[in-house]
């Protein structure tokens, strides 16, 4: 009898703990989901299963240590699903330190065929051929008053202070251009419902940028746009007929801005070779990079 007591005692022991281990074992066999793909991914140690939810350009990229391994270990990770649906997904991951804050953007693809890590992670995406920003801007911000001075009576659609607020975006963080966005929202929506009231844009195509051409040398929109630090307006970067697209600057088609759509159907999908990003910023407005 004492024995039999003594087994019962055991398996009810053992009962206990395997209810308790039960979810943990279930969590750990299912396969990982993008965002814990891009947290393991960007984490400062090394990952030995990483080469199991990597494809294509990341998978060549990513041969013998993870990202987080090469990027410098001081540097602060935080990552944020923007999207993710049946097909494909979007990771943004914030590096900061006390001084500087920079973003890359992890796209992924469903990869149906594998059972084990259906997610994979096919490319990784920043803004580039920003280089020659912090050499501007430094030039910009040593350059003596008297140079102030003749520099503005040379570029006057483009001034001392314009372009150092320009630069600064353009070379600067997404939580910066976020910031600027919620500083001055309502100059942004002035300038929209400005464009949309003078019929800048049409729907009917404009090739010859006629419309455009009217829109950036109108000197009501400009005196809106400087002070934003807006380069221009367009619809020329996202593909999209119907968004109103606000350049904060970039070269060769790496270019950065906020964009205008009302409608989130219309809204453009991310893609790792074209759009590398978007982030909502609230009542239709959006930032946005391009590759």
């Amino acid at each position: 009898m004492e024995k039999t007591g003594k087994l019962r005692r055991v398996m009810k022991y053992f009962f206990v703990l395997v209810v308790w281990c039960l979810p943990l074992l279930t969590q750990a066999a299912q396969p990982l989901k993008p965002l814990q793909i891009a947290e393991q991914f960007v984490a400062k140690s090394g990952w030995a299963d990483m080469k199991n939810y990597l494809s294509g350009e990341a998978a060549g990229q990513a041969r013998n240590q993870s990202l987080g391994q090469q990027i410098p270990a001081n540097l602060e990770r935080r990552c944020q699903l923007l999207q993710q649906d049946q097909r494909t997904a979007v990771v943004a991951v914030e590096l900061l330190d006390s001084v500087s804050r920079n973003d890359i953007y992890l796209h992924f693809r469903r990869d149906s065929t594998t059972a084990k890590a259906p997610w994979k992670l096919e490319a990784v995406r920043s803004l580039s051929m920003t280089q020659l920003g912090p050499p501007m801007l430094k030039l910009l911000t040593e350059m003596p008053p008297a140079e102030v001075a003749q520099y503005n009576q040379k570029h006057p659609a483009a001034p001392h202070d314009f372009m150092l607020g320009n630069i600064r975006l353009w070379i600067g963080s997404d939580a910066d251009i976020q910031q600027h966005f919620r500083r001055n929202q309502a100059a942004f929506q002035r300038a929209a419902q400005l464009i949309q009231a003078r019929q800048y844009f049409t729907a009917a195509p404009d090739t010859a940028g006629l419309g455009e051409q009217a829109a950036n040398s109108a000197v009501e929109l400009q005196a809106l746009l400087q002070p934003l630090y807006i380069s221009r307006v367009t619809r020329r970067y996202l593909g999209c007929a119907t968004c109103l697209e606000f350049i904060i600057g970039g070269v060769s088609g790496n270019t950065v801005g906020l964009f205008y759509q009302p409608k989130p159907e219309q809204v453009p999908a991310m893609t790792p070779d074209h759009i590398i990003v978007i982030k909502p910023l609230g009542n239709g407005w959006y930032l946005f990079k391009t590759t």
